[in-house]
Order: C-alpha cells, then structure tokens, then sequence
C-alpha cells in the first residue's frame, strides 16, 4: 500500500507553461547534445542489477527525468500524464527501453482524487466512481483502512452501474484516460488484496443487503472479482503491456509482476519463496520487484539494508528498489551496487549454506557473466568459499564492504548481501598484448594505481596464449592475434589464418605487438622471439605474408627479443623497439618498421642484470608521443620505468623489494578513454 496524497498535484497555471520551455530545452539537450550516462543501469537492458523506481511524488522537472532514466521500470502517478506529459517523453528519450508503468488502485479510491484539477485523470475516475461501487459495511458506511481511500467493491455481487461493476469501470478508464495517451507501457495496480477481511474487518456487505457476509464468502467473491478485473485490464493494456499488482501474488499467473513491499520487514524466507514462485509463474516478461525500504525514516546510508533486499531479488531474478517507504516513494538514491555490471545470470540460485527447516534460510549464490551476488538471512555471518578469484566493488560509500580487495573467500555478513565482480576484463587492452589468464594491475606513469586489477581472460582463446586485440584491417571490428607454442594465428573479418614466424620447428613463447608499418590504413604484426633463440624481429601482414625482418642483437645472442611498436617522435610514423630477452643485459634498441636502425640504444635498468626486460610502447603522459614502458627482468627486483627516445628517464616506480623469479610483463592500454594510457602489469603476486 501506496501512500497517495493527491492535494499536493495541483498546480499553478504559470508553472505549467513554465515547463512548455524547460520541455522544448530538454528535448534539444537530449536528441543534440546525447546526454551523456554515468551510471551502469543498463538503460534499459535488462541486465543485472534490474532496477525499479517508485517514483510517487507529483513534481519532475529535467534533473529528476535525467536520474530516472537510470533505472529499467518507473512507476508514476497516472496524473504525471496530465502534469508532466514533458519529463515522460524525456525519460523515454534518454532512456528508450525505460518502461513507465501508470499508478491506479485497483481496490482503493482516495477522495483526493476528486479534489483536483477537473482535466485530470484522477478527477475523471473519481466522477465515474458511483456510490455503488464503492464496499459498504452493513449499515451502509464506505470502508477504509488507509486513511482518506475507501474500498471499492471489486466483487461481481455488487449492483451494476450503467451495465458495469467497478472489475468493468477501472479496466475501462484505463483503457480510455490512460493507455491512449501512448505515454505508458502498463500499469501497476495497488491495493490488488486477495483478503480483505484481513485489513478491512468482518462487517463487509458485498451485495448491499444490508447483511455482513460470511469472511471465506466475502473473501473468494473478491478474489474471484480482482481476477476478472485484472483480466479485463490485459485486455486494455495489451498482451505486450505490462501488469504489477502490489499487496498480493495470488494473481501472479495473470500478471507480469508482483511488488513484495517492505521486504524483509516481515521475514525472509516465506516471501522470498512466495517471489521465486511469483517470478516463475508471471506472464513473460516477469518484472516481479522487491522494495527495500527505511521504514519511512530518512536513512539512504543503510548500505546493509539496501544490500540485503538488492542481493535477496538477484537471486531470483527480480527488479529491485529501494527507498524511505510508502510515504517516501519519491527517491534517487543511487548505490555502488547499481553500477555493477553483472550482466545475465548462469542459472539459478544455489543455497551454499542452509540454516533452516524452512527450504530458504541461509546462504544463497548467483553467478553471473560479470560476476557474483551473495546474500545470508541469517542472523550471524558465514564464510564461504567462492568459485574463483573475485573482486569487491571499488566503493565510494561503504569502503568497508566494497574496498576493491580480491577474494578467493568470504564472509557473508548477517541479515545482508554483496556484489562482487569477476575478474575477465580482456576487452580493457586494446591494441597492447597480454597473456591470456594472467592477472594485470593497471598503474599510471608516475606509478599511482588506477584502479584494482583483473584477470584478462578471453575464453575462446588458449589459456597463456599471447594475444592482441585491435582493429587489424580498420573496418571498424575487432580482430584478435594469438601466439601460443610458436604459431601466431589471426582471426580477422571472420576468417582465421595460422602461421609460424621461425618455422613449424620453433615451439617457444613469441612475443607480439601491432602497428601501422606503412602506409595502408592496415595495421601490422611484429613477432619476435620471447625467450630461447635468435634475436631476429619479423613483419608481417595479417593474412601472414612475410614484410619484413632484421636481427636485433647480436646474432650469437640466444635470448630472443621482446617487441613493441609506437610513434616516439610525434612524427606519424612508427618505429620498433626491441628489448633483450633472458640471459642478456636490459638492453633497448629502436629501429624503423624496415629494421634499419632509427636512434640509439640504451639500458633501461643496470646492464649486470641478465633476466632481460619486456617492453611496450604508448603514449602514456598525454604528450602526443609515445613512450617506451620497460618492465624488469628474471631475477630483479620488480619495478617499471618509462623513458623517451632519447632513452630519457621519465617515471620509474617499484613494485616490490624482493628479487621476482619470472619478471614482469608491462603492457599499455588507454582503459579510461582520455587519450592517456596506463600502464598494464602483470606477473605479480595476486594475493
């Protein structure tokens, strides 16, 4: 139950055509300037978290349209057709899967209704609400339980007015007021009781002959009243309209959704049972909800609390809100866990921990392509262990909870949830190689971390292949190269080709790097050796024609060459440059893309060393000109540094104190889109 006080929609004349200018500005801001969306919400998606808005208050201006279009469902007042017809459009232009669904109550009328603007809609329903069809009590005095709203006879015993009973009425008028406007998806149907005696007493009249009814009778005529009602509004609102009743899921095989209110105020594990039945049982699409709530105290910093109904509707697939209650159904509050982006989910939720007879108590899990959802209804926490290594939110609200640690473990907190993200983010280097699997810490040039790091993994490629993504033969899609025991296979515009750079002999690990060589639009792949054997570096096409080759060392020299290619000069051409492999010197060289020698060599770190040194190159000070990354061999102690051409020590910073056995490997890849990269690290402990 909704509280509705209708005397707050009326407004002055001047404020309406106040809004006929913020409109026409808005649309303009929308359609010419594409708002930009800061928040994950999907827009629409249906993606998880799937979220709902209770939007009940009587005012939307442009900053309120622009919050709201963050969510997937909306649910307005109907009047909002007549008051803010505007902000309704703009929702749908910022937002164009955003559904609206049109407040009414099915089983209540306030008198407030009736007190409006004679235009609106809720005065209209309020003109067609005869005497009859209002429930009486036996001496004949109207029903209320919320105060202000009287109960409306939804039963087929009661009188008809002009041939209609109010299950005819309602169904019509929004068909008529509100479904023809075009501005709504559905409607959401308040006050759908399957048991009214239970909130309305014993002394109910359902045919008005002055006589109370038995409860079961007055409660079965009811119900069987609502069904036919609900059944009447499908056909209204179409079988692709949309249906959420509140109050209960005895119609939830008619509908498309059933809100579960102040959930878990009154327990967990029956409700969440009667939801997982309801979401089953809906009509498709089901947008079954729960709403969280504060209890009508102003409390958006229950974090617990908004956790534990927003994880409780992951695990069965439900929409969620969150807001102060059913007087405070007028909230923006936002959540970290809104933005995460768990994307669809892989089957169902399993109970990993149970704590009761009830078939529901306990601890529940959910995977989902982006990550995993957690919740315990019990009273104390439990650890559990996760299928993997997971990531807390990088949180700006509870940094207790979502501090952006990795887990293979975890404590599920008491009576609460959390969302936790998976670590497969391959598609965050781009044009930069990676070993697939390997777990890449993301650092400035000055070396501050950016961000928490992931596993960069793509499954349809070979585990600890070395691999590539970017836009080989510049149509605009995304290409990939794989190395993997000495073959470098392409797969471009639909098709793959496999080759081997040093012969079908050569078994070992390759190093990659892509980059335009020419002049075609085109780009190119450098291989060099990563490890044992020669040092000779090798060009070519992306159908795996040979361009060109050169040795980088000297030809007695077995360690291979790391490789990277880039513009060090801001001249818009592209050089090579080369790093020693294990078993010699950190030693840099840079050549132009036909192996003819460009500028001078140097070592990045002290030429003793002799686990040898990866490299990449990128622009990563925003400068116009790309640096040269080098990562610290076999046997060091790990740190990064960044130089110029020139061999110029930029930025250097450690990442540890103890010698690392295997050295590190540096990538580069603009993860934020500023047109500054960062700098890609992997080959560090994870924990």
């Amino acid at each position: 139950m909704f509280d509705i006080d209708e005397n707050r929609f009326l407004w002055l004349k001047d404020n309406v055509m106040r809004n006929k200018f913020t409109y026409f500005l808005a649309i303009f801001l929308a359609v010419g300037a594409i708002v930009p969306m800061s928040s994950f919400a999907a827009r629409g998606s249906l993606a998880a978290p799937k979220l709902l808005n209770l939007y009940l208050g009587w005012q939307i201006n442009e900053a309120d349209s622009q919050k709201l279009a963050d969510w997937d469902l909306v649910v307005l007042d109907m009047d909002m057709q007549w008051q803010a017809p505007q902000q309704m459009r703009l929702l749908k232009l910022l937002n164009p899967k955003i559904k609206l669904l049109a407040y009414v109550s099915a089983g209540e009328l306030a008198a407030s209704r009736g007190q409006g603007d004679p235009t609106s809609p809720s005065y209209h329903l309020w003109q067609r609400a005869d005497e009859n069809f209002f429930m009486h009590s036996s001496g004949g005095a109207r029903l209320s339980w919320w105060p202000g709203s009287y109960l409306m006879n939804a039963t087929d015993a009661g009188p008809k007015v002009a041939g209609q009973r109010w299950a005819d009425a309602l169904p019509e008028f929004i068909g008529s007021e509100l479904m023809s406007t075009g501005l709504w998806d559905g409607v959401f149907l308040d006050a759908a009781f399957s048991d009214i005696t239970y909130f309305f007493g014993r002394d109910i009249d359902i045919d008005g002959n002055g006589k109370a009814d038995s409860s079961a009778g007055v409660n079965a005529a009811w119900k069987s009243g609502m069904s036919r009602l609900i059944g009447n509004v499908r056909k209204v609102v179409g079988k692709n309209g949309l249906i959420m009743v509140n109050s209960s899921s005895a119609y939830s095989s008619q509908v498309n959704g059933v809100l579960f209110e102040n959930f878990p105020r009154f327990g967990w594990a029956a409700p969440f049972k009667e939801l997982q039945s309801a979401v089953a049982t809906n009509v498709a699409p089901s947008i079954s909800a729960i709403n969280t709530n504060t209890d009508n105290n102003e409390q958006p910093e229950d974090y617990r609390l908004m956790r534990y109904g927003l994880a409780s509707a992951l695990m069965a697939d439900a929409y969620y809100s969150f807001d102060a209650g059913d007087r405070g159904h007028q909230r923006t509050w936002w959540y970290d866990e809104y933005d995460a982006g768990l994307g669809v989910s892989r089957g169902s939720a399993v109970r990993l921990v149970a704590t009761g007879n009830d078939g529901a108590s306990g601890v529940w899990m959910r995977s989902f392509d982006g990550g995993l959802a957690l919740v315990n209804s019990d009273s104390k926490p439990h650890k559990v262990d996760l299928p993997g290594v997971f990531e807390k939110l990088h949180g700006t609200q509870d940094g207790g909870v979502n501090s952006g640690d990795l887990v293979r473990s975890i404590s599920v907190p008491a009576e609460d949830g959390l969302v936790l993200l998976g670590r497969t983010e391959s598609d965050e280097i781009k044009n930069s190689a990676f070993t697939n699997g390997s777990f890449q810490a993301v650092y400035s040039a000055d070396g501050v971390q950016q961000r928490n790091g992931f596993f960069a993994q793509r499954t349809e490629l070979p585990g600890g292949a070395r691999i590539i993504l970017a836009d080989l033969t510049h149509n605009g899609s995304e290409d990939a190269v794989s190395a993997l025991n000495g073959a470098v296979r392409v797969t471009a515009d639909g098709k793959a080709t496999v080759f081997y750079p040093f012969g079908s002999g050569y078994k070992g690990k390759l190093s990659l790097a892509v980059g335009n060589t020419n002049h075609d639009p085109a780009l190119e792949i450098v291989v060099g050796r990563d490890k044992a054997g020669p040092s000779d570096v090798r060009v070519y096409s992306s159908s795996g024609r040979e361009i060109a080759r050169w040795v980088a060392y000297n030809p007695a020299f077995s360690g291979g060459a790391r490789v990277g290619i880039g513009d060090l000069d801001g001249d818009g051409l592209r050089e090579v440059v080369t790093g020693a492999g294990p078993g010699g010197g950190p030693h840099i060289r840079i050549f132009k893309t036909d192996g003819s020698v460009w500028g001078g060599s140097f070592f990045a770190f002290n030429e003793q060393e002799r686990g040898g040194v990866s490299v990449a190159v990128g622009d990563v000070d925003g400068d116009g000109k790309d640096e040269i990354v080098v990562g610290s061999g076999e046997g060091a102690v790990p740190r990064v540094r960044v130089f110029d051409f020139r061999g110029t020590l930029e930025h250097e910073f450690y990442l540890g104190s103890k010698p690392l056995l295997g050295g590190l490997e540096v990538s580069v890849s603009d993860v934020y889109g500023d047109a500054r990269k960062e700098i890609l690290v992997s080959g560090l402990s994870v924990f």
